[in-house]
């Protein structure tokens, strides 16, 4: 989303009193939980920008000031309760400049009608996230090539649209999928969606990926999905990606691409500062580079503090990556940080 020049613009505010409250009774980390359990098709981006709408919704405030500040307080709420915070500070951030680029520089009149407007496009977010699955599904499929191979892993949703839509639409492409069983709980019902539309799938274990990268000379694209894209040009994903994307770039070969598809909602306003180490940009999960409680799974508080093993994720250098489909073309990784503050 753009950021406008807002420092000197000041925020609306009503001359009328009302009584105003900071959110404290809204429970806005149940409420993201609920967004994510009653549709299993949203993206935890999403599922933070409508549960900051839900809490504008039923917490009363007077000044557009007041309005920012709730929004913050519970940002923070909600950051703190995940592990793994950096799908939640994507969304969050983006509705953050959306709702200050919408109060700042009003009239005091205007207040009350532009939280009416935001209250009422609720669904505005969720549609065009949807939508960009569906652009992304049309540019990404374009990369199928006829008689290849799809290496595929990480039970993405965008990765298997792109690739259910080329099934379905391009009917001179015929092409097969090997499909890497990582442990997402989505691989299954991925693979299922796949054969469903008719491709041939092979699924293999993570420990056949180096093998088969150098045995089959058909495989052209390794694509994967992101839980975030960092603005400069790498990514969090599931475990596993970053040694997938090493292994294309140096078993597969140079005709092999390592192809990443993942909406622009999804661009998080960070950069790791060294190439490992996810816990640097928020990520609580288990260091084993000290050695640190090594064998000693954790318990109580502390395993529910920590991202679970089976959600673990690493970090994927943009030098290891070969374009990222996004819903707005397919960009280079360095091209990344311009869609940070695009208009949506």
């Amino acid at each position: 989303m753009a950021t406008d020049d807002l420092s000197n613009k000041p925020l609306a505010v009503r001359t009328t009193s009302s009584t105003s409250t900071d959110g404290a009774s809204f429970d806005i980390v149940k409420t993201y939980r609920d967004l994510l359990t009653s549709d299993p098709d949203m993206t935890m981006p999403v599922a933070a920008i409508e549960s900051l709408i839900e809490l504008l919704r039923v917490t009363p405030s007077s000044t557009a000031m007041e309005t920012v500040e709730v929004v913050k307080t519970q940002k923070a709420l909600l950051l703190d309760s995940a592990p793994n915070p950096l799908p939640l500070l994507a969304g969050a951030d983006l509705f953050e400049q959306y709702l200050l680029r919408s109060l700042r520089g009003q009239t005091a009149e205007s207040f009350d009608e532009t939280k009416r407007h935001l209250l009422n496009n609720r669904q505005l977010f969720a549609a065009r996230a949807k939508a960009a699955r569906d652009n992304i599904a049309v540019i990404g499929s374009r990369y199928v090539s006829h008689r290849k191979i799809v290496l595929a892993a990480g039970g993405s949703r965008v990765v298997t649209k792109i690739l259910v839509h080329a099934a379905t639409t391009r009917t001179n492409t015929h092409f097969k999928v090997i499909y890497v069983m990582d442990g997402s709980p989505h691989c299954d019902a991925s693979v299922s969606a796949l054969r469903d539309a008719g491709l041939e799938v092979e699924t293999i274990s993570t420990s056949k990926v180096a093998y088969v990268l150098k045995d089959q000379k058909d495989i052209n694209i390794v694509l994967v999905g992101s839980e975030v894209v960092m603005q400069n040009g790498g990514i969090i994903s599931r475990m596993g990606t970053s040694q997938l994307a090493l292994l294309t770039r140096f078993a597969g070969g140079s005709q092999k691409r390592f192809l990443v598809a993942a909406e622009s909602h999804k661009i998080v306003r960070k950069t790791p500062l060294w190439h490992p180490q996810v816990l640097r940009v928020g990520v609580k999960q288990k260091d084993i580079s000290k050695f640190d409680n090594v064998g000693v799974d954790p318990v109580g508080q502390e395993a529910r503090d920590w991202v679970a093993d089976r959600d673990e994720v690493d970090y994927t250098d943009p030098e290891l990556i070969d374009g990222i489909v996004t819903e707005q073309g397919v960009k280079q990784p360095s091209q990344i940080w311009e869609l940070v503050d695009y208009e949506k």
